[in-house]
């Protein structure tokens, strides 16, 4: 018989796998090799296959559910704080361990912006066109007739921002930012400038004071923001509409910060009255999309945020004449990820006071001047959108020296916030519709400023030295380390305290400790002193 070279190879491989199998399956059978699946040693049998059907098995018992272990408490160490339990974590960490949130009311529609009437009541505007008088005490609100027909309904079309005149206790005008659509050309908006007079539930003698020409089908960075300064003149942040090549042409009133008279004339002092093709209410250019402006009155400062684009949010100082660069330059970067103008920095062109990379989406800012928040005093608040949280810069001699994002609790995009008349703040929250107030606690406060026995403040302060064995300080433990001061007596020991002594400075760092806390302190020490020498006391009594 004849083989081909592939049959051959065939039966010489099926030969070697036969012989491989046989000799495994003996040494098996000798209990040198593992059992091969389908072989059994001799002497064993295979199970037999069961003539009838098998009784079913019983189910499986359901285990008990597990309940975690209760929690231990976190230990406190000397000096460390209680553990913190309340909602608001994100203040807690920037030691405010005292605030509550409260909703004032919710179910607004889409609310853009507010001003405050009174410590009683909010005005609030809503997108839609709408204007909100609401009353803080109970939530209750009234809508404000006499309003302007709004175009609204499409991107960021409708009512954005509003402003009291300074004299407004007298006159009533209020002012407001609004989309306004081309009698000549519909579906071509921009944004415009009107007042009214404030009666009761109305608003009366209602007037346009700016329309910022020309109109685009952009519904898109209208900007809007506006806030008085101390003069009485009037600032109005306009969008770049889209077109960001505008911000920096000094004929176009898109991409600017104005500045106007309360009638909606120009400044005799604007910085470009009388210059050759720029319109003279412009006060500053380079901007994209101004959607919070605020007047310091103490610094004389005016602040401005930018909503950037793919990043890139500003917070500016706005002055006369400035260039804040858009588009030229920017820290952000097109929707696409393409590069925008030439880079982060150009002669001639203003840098942020602060940026935000990646954006937050910044709406609203205002500085913290108030009682309630003593240690926020001159922060900037900064509001964000995509971020759902209020930015907090410690703005120190003229720097941000920190940033950190406060009030994520309210889980909502931010869209104004205000300084009441007690130090609190009134946030307005878009998601819900919701007007928020945060406050202190009277009773958290004084829970959390009550006078401390001398034992407690020990534990809180001055153990981290005198149990601590550090070098100088004597051992409250060790009564040899007090031989000699014993003698000094409470006064003496109290006075050295206040005064500091040695490496142990005045009040012995606590600067908030009142000087009877700081003596309770002392007597506290003596006393544990003089029971481990005559007695001697545990050292966790």
């Amino acid at each position: 018989m004849t083989f081909t070279g592939t049959a051959a190879r065939t039966v010489l491989v099926a030969a070697a796998l036969s012989s491989a199998f046989v000799a495994g399956a003996w040494l098996q059978q000798r209990g040198t090799l593992s059992a091969i699946p389908g072989i059994w040693r001799a002497g064993d049998a295979p199970a037999a296959t069961p003539t009838t059907a098998a009784a079913p098995a019983k189910p499986a018992a359901t285990p008990p559910p597990r309940t975690p272990p209760p929690a231990k408490p976190r230990k406190v160490r000397p000096g460390q704080p209680a553990p913190y339990d309340g909602d608001l974590k994100s203040l807690a960490a920037v030691n405010v361990r005292d605030a509550v949130l409260d909703t004032v009311t919710r179910g607004l529609v889409y609310p853009w912006a507010m001003e405050i009437l009174s410590p009683t009541e909010v005005l609030v505007t809503e997108i839609r066109g709408t204007l909100q008088r609401i009353d803080l005490r109970d939530g209750s609100r009234t809508e404000i007739s006499g309003l302007p027909a709004i175009p609204s309904g499409k991107g960021q079309l409708g009512l954005m921002d509003i402003a009291l005149h300074p004299e407004f206790e007298t006159n009533r005008l209020l002012y407001f930012t609004h989309a306004a659509e081309s009698s000549e050309a519909p579906g071509h908006y921009t944004t415009a400038l009107s007042r009214g007079r404030l009666n009761g539930s109305a608003l009366e003698n209602v007037e346009r004071l700016l329309t910022a020409e020309p109109f685009t089908r952009a519904p898109a960075n209208l900007g809007g923001a506006i806030a008085f300064d101390t003069a009485g003149y009037l600032y109005v942040g306009i969008g770049d509409r889209t077109v960001n090549t505008r911000a920096q042409d000094l004929s176009s009133l898109h991409g600017k910060i104005l500045r106007l008279m309360d009638d909606g004339s120009i400044p005799a002092d604007n910085p470009f009255v009388g210059v050759a093709d720029v319109d003279a209410r412009i006060y500053a250019s380079g901007v994209r999309n101004t959607q919070g402006l605020v007047f310091d009155t103490l610094s004389g400062q005016l602040f401005q945020t930018e909503h950037g684009p793919m990043g890139g949010d500003e917070v500016n100082i706005i002055e006369a004449g400035l260039n804040y660069g858009w588009p030229t330059i920017t820290y952000g970067a097109n929707y696409t990820t393409e590069k925008i103008g030439l880079g982060t920095r150009h002669e001639g062109m203003q840098q942020p006071l602060y940026y935000y990379l990646p954006s937050i989406a910044a709406s609203p800012v205002t500085l913290y001047r108030g009682d309630m928040f003593p240690e926020w005093e001159g922060h900037l608040l900064v509001g964000a959108l995509r971020g759902a949280h209020v930015s907090k810069l410690a703005l120190v001699d003229g720097q941000v020296r920190s940033e950190r994002g406060i009030l994520v609790e309210a889980k909502g995009r931010f869209r104004d916030i205000k300084v009441a008349d007690d130090g609190s703040l009134l946030l307005l929250v878009q998601n819900g519709g919701r007007l928020l107030r945060l406050r202190r606690d009277p009773q958290l406060s004084n829970d959390a400023t009550k006078a401390r026995d001398g034992s407690t403040l020990y534990r809180q302060l001055c153990s981290s030295c005198h149990s601590a064995e550090v070098p100088g300080a004597p051992n409250i433990d060790v009564p040899a380390d007090w031989e000699g001061r014993l003698a000094l007596g409470l006064d003496v020991l109290y006075q050295n305290t206040l005064d500091g002594i040695g490496d142990m400075p005045a009040r012995g760092l606590c600067e908030n400790c009142s000087d009877a806390e700081i003596r309770s302190a002392v007597e506290f020490m003596l006393k544990r002193v003089a029971l481990a020498r005559d007695q001697g006391v545990p050292k966790d009594q």
